[in-house]
């Protein structure tokens, strides 16, 4: 088998077609952790709505103490410990998906609950995917902040002209970089599933001489997710009006008791509106991740002799 980009590209639909319950599986899990988080949120907004008038308060305050500072910022710290539970557990259910679609592909037969298990491979691709998000935001903040320093000397040295350009040019190049690592790295996910081991950057040695063609697959499934989102908003706009979730989202000014409509999970708008994005994302999970396991399954079977 040789590895195809544009034939990869297309798992996704392959994987969710060969096992559609895997979908309802991914969707129901999604769906949980939307209506736990409105229903998290809901309990901050009257805290966060008294939060703000206390902070209103002390602007009117010519010299606040120290005494009060601390006060408000302690009374938003508890705020937000109350929703801090939210970020690991967003955590884990994207380290159970991402696994879940590169077993899908990588080994079809093992489907019981929707290919979703909750394990060591789950806590291999946490560790990867946490570490080489880290080196991401390292290397993207060091090359910022090098076309800063860059720019900031030329436009002292020379003017702004060059400074202009040597910003321009620093930006793409970042840009280029950040894409160029992000596809050398792609394959990390299916190799520790696979491998059952952590795989920081041996995606690095299956990527060598196939950029090109791994890049190309990617912005193929990208489009592919852009569109399945497109036609989706003819369905979740609605629903998103009909619950009042939009009319929060776009509009200013808005009152705490509007805003606690809009995350009620007892209104059946809110419910069918979380439920179709829930759909959306689980669909977009296969869309995105698939083709790169189709890709290290495609690529590892074509370096095999015979």
């Amino acid at each position: 088998m040789t590895f195809s980009a544009t034939d990869a590209a297309f798992e996704g639909f392959r994987l969710v077609r060969r096992n559609p319950l895997a979908l309802v599986a991914w969707t129901l899990l999604y769906a949980v952790l939307t209506l736990a988080t409105l229903f998290s949120l809901t309990g901050v907004v009257g805290r966060l709505e008294a939060w703000t008038e206390q902070a209103e308060a002390m602007e009117s305050v010519a010299q606040p103490s120290m005494q009060q500072v601390m006060a408000l910022m302690g009374s938003f710290s508890g705020i937000m410990l109350g929703v801090a539970w939210l970020l690991p557990v967003a955590l884990i259910v994207g380290a159970m998906l991402s696994a879940a679609v590169a077993r899908g592909v990588l080994t079809p037969s093992k489907d019981r609950y929707g290919y979703l298990r909750l394990g060591m491979d789950e806590v291999r691709v946490l560790a990867v995917t946490f570490v080489l998000g880290l080196v991401m935001t390292l290397v993207g903040a060091l090359a910022f902040v090098t076309v800063g320093v860059l720019t900031g000397l030329a436009k002292a040295m020379v003017g702004d002209g060059l400074a202009a350009i040597i910003a321009l040019v620093g930006l793409l190049g970042t840009l280029c970089l950040l894409i160029w690592m992000s596809v050398r790295l792609s394959l990390a996910v299916p190799i520790t599933v696979a491998e059952r081991r952590i795989a920081f950057f041996d995606s690095f040695r299956l990527t060598k001489g196939r950029f090109w063609p791994l890049l190309g697959m990617a912005v193929l499934a990208l489009v592919m997710v852009l569109l399945v989102q497109l036609l989706s908003s003819i369905v979740s706009m609605p629903l998103a009006v009909m619950s009042g979730l939009e009319s929060w989202s776009f509009g200013s000014g808005q009152d705490a008791e509007a805003v606690r409509e809009a995350l009620d999970v007892t209104n059946p708008w809110v419910i069918a509106n979380a439920l179709v994005e829930a759909i959306v994302s689980a669909l977009t999970v296969g869309i995105l991740y698939a083709p790169f396991a189709a890709a290290y399954r495609d690529i590892v079977a074509a370096r095999k002799p015979g």
